[in-house]
């Protein structure tokens, strides 16, 4: 018996309905964002897809309620933001939404951020009978903003020190050079040094600065090609950024100094850098001492100079140190003490 024309287009309807259900089906599984849909006034779990199944942590959810099968969000505002849309039928849209979450099995809670809208069902009636979870975990994107930010406003915070720094080095400069000529030459040169710490810190991002890389970096201008002049010893010490700005202009402001009238300004003149640190207080503190011989013998200034002025500053004031000058017979000592700071 043949079976009759209406039967057989039922029949290839029915087929092609469950063939297009079952492509729907697995779009929404391969859905990239999460998806959920829960549904009655307790807000059952009926059906999610494996992005929303990953975000919470594999756990069981199917015909629980999400009071229950998301247990640790309670009183994070998420659970009545779901009864209002239920109630009101009012949808809701959550952008970059911080969320207290257990993403893994037996794992602990986690912050996280979450895009997502909480859309009403509702049956033919019009009725609410159910809430459309839709979303994306936006954690990494607000952690990338964040550190964009922070570094957004280090950098606004290290220029406006560095132009402080320039504009007290042009200043005090101008304030005390004889000539225009030395003005110049002072300026170009004390810039020079700050340039090339600049250059140093922003290889190592800006973390701070090796201490015997940083005293030889900045002597290595003031060093003569025929013989050694500087004599340096100390242990390993990273300086942070701050620390190391204003000991490599300190440093500068010594040699320079012992050019003009110090160990530098003859051929037999020596200098020995040496530091340490004393780790018994809280913070540590560094001891940096600056030792002339073979130079004339040293005199105390008629008036305070640059160097004096950018010791007391930088070290003495702005890093909570102590400076000490002495001007022997057979050369400067000066001694530097400052907390290590990060």
């Amino acid at each position: 018996m043949e079976t009759a024309p209406a039967a057989k287009d039922t029949a290839k309807d029915n087929e092609a309905l469950r063939g297009e259900i079952e492509r729907l089906a697995e779009l929404f599984r391969q859905a990239p964002g999460f998806i959920a849909v829960m549904r009655g006034p307790d807000l059952v779990f009926e059906i999610v897809n494996a992005a929303f199944e990953q975000v919470v942590g594999y756990r069981d959810l199917i015909g629980r309620p999400v009071r229950e099968a998301m247990s640790e969000i309670e009183g994070q505002g998420f659970f009545e933001l779901l009864d209002e849309v239920y109630q009101t039928g009012q949808p809701f849209v959550g952008r970059q939404m911080p969320m207290r979450l257990q993403k893994q099995r037996e794992g602990p809670i986690e912050e996280a951020y979450f895009d997502f809208v909480y859309q009403p069902i509702r049956d033919r009636n019009g009725k609410v009978t159910g809430i459309f979870l839709e979303g994306s975990d936006v954690t990494d994107r607000v952690w990338a903003e964040e550190y964009q930010q922070l570094l957004i406003n280090e950098l606004n915070h290290r220029v406006k020190n560095t132009l402080a720094t320039v504009q007290s080095i042009v200043s005090q400069t101008l304030r005390h050079a004889t000539s225009q000529v030395e003005a110049r030459n002072a300026i170009e040169q004390r810039l020079a040094a700050l340039s090339r710490t600049h250059d140093m810190l922003i290889r190592e991002n800006w973390k701070g600065a090796e201490i015997r890389e940083l005293v030889a970096q900045t002597l290595e201008p003031f060093q003569s090609a025929a013989h050694k002049r500087f004599n340096v010893a100390g242990p390993e010490l990273k300086l942070s950024s701050r620390m190391a700005l204003d000991l490599s202009l300190a440093l500068h402001e010594l040699a320079t100094n012992a050019v003009k009238y110090g160990a530098l300004s003859n051929d037999a003149g020596r200098i020995e850098v040496v530091w340490s640190v004393d780790g018994s207080t809280d913070p540590p503190r560094l001891r940096l001492r600056w030792t002339e011989e073979g130079g004339p013998p040293a005199h105390p200034p008629n008036r305070k100079g640059f160097g004096s002025r950018l010791l007391e500053r930088s070290l003495a004031r702005d890093l909570e140190g102590e400076v000490a000058i002495e001007f022997r017979p057979r050369g400067v000592v000066c001694t530097i003490e400052t907390p290590i700071i990060a």
